[in-house]
């Protein structure tokens, strides 16, 4: 009796989990043209995320700031990104630099800083308040010759040389003198001029920036011409940008903008 049972509960529980067994397929199962499909789990996919890690084209992004540079300077730029070395501005000129943080020519290195990276690019700024004259003969041309930059944006004491006496002609042969020492020293320097500030309702200066703008136009030499970016020269709003002759804070801004604007291409 005992042994009918034990066999009597084992049927019963073996019948107890086939029918759990065939209840759970039915309840897992969807219809597919009238076919019972078993649905298997699946495995929520995990989500990707899309990472530039491609050297080439951070290359190629970087390279595209410099549109706008002369054609060997791309090159040059090119070069040097290609052999790991950081490319390397100098920006020179008189007071009308500024001082810095607010001065154009930092805050145009700021921004190109910003925009390249200092692993890429390095800039450096050296100011003289002087005369062409006197930056030659003291041979300060020698101290830009040595620095070894690759892109040179030149501010050649243009004012300077009209309040202290320094006549067009003689301004422009002090500026192909440094010129001269530059190429002499690395000829794959490029130099691009950068005349100073305006003045309001000057009659004189005016055009001995014209004849630097000539010259440089007449000797292939890239010329920003940032005047553009100023009011009229006999406009009273031209007061809004200087202070007793110099840009002041939104002047130094207006030229800061117009560099970055040359120099950081927008895409």
């Amino acid at each position: 009796m005992k042994s009918f049972l034990t066999t009597l509960l084992a049927i019963i529980c073996g019948a107890v989990l086939l029918w759990g067994n065939i209840h759970w397929s039915n309840k897992t199962a969807v219809k597919v043209d009238g076919a019972s499909v078993t649905k298997a789990v699946e495995k929520p996919a995990e989500k990707s995320v899309e990472k530039n890690d491609d050297p080439q084209e951070q290359e190629d992004g970087i390279l595209s700031l410099t549109k706008n540079w002369p054609a060997e300077a791309i090159e040059t730029f090119k070069k040097a990104q290609e052999e790991g070395q950081a490319y390397k501005i100098l920006i020179v000129g008189s007071n009308a630099l500024g001082d810095e943080p607010n001065g154009w020519a930092y805050q145009t290195k700021d921004g190109l800083t910003e925009a390249f990276g200092g692993e890429n690019l390095i800039v450096e700024i050296m100011k003289y308040e002087t005369t062409s004259l006197n930056f030659v003969q003291e041979n300060h041309q020698e101290e830009l010759a040595s620095a070894e930059a690759d892109l040179i944006i030149f501010e050649p004491f243009t004012l300077n040389d009209n309040t202290n006496g320094v006549g067009t002609e003689n301004s422009l042969i002090n500026v192909q003198r440094v010129l001269d020492q530059i190429e002499e020293v690395n000829t794959n320097t490029v130099v691009i001029l950068n005349p100073p500030n305006p003045l309001y309702n000057a009659k004189y200066y005016p055009l001995q920036v014209e004849a630097l703008k000539e010259y440089a136009e007449e000797n292939d030499i890239p010329y920003l011409d940032h005047w553009t970016a100023w009011p009229e020269l006999d406009s009273q709003e031209m007061n809004d940008y200087l202070t007793n002759g110099s840009p002041n804070e939104k002047g130094h801004e207006l030229w800061a903008q117009f560099m970055l604007d040359y120099l950081v291409a927008k895409n």
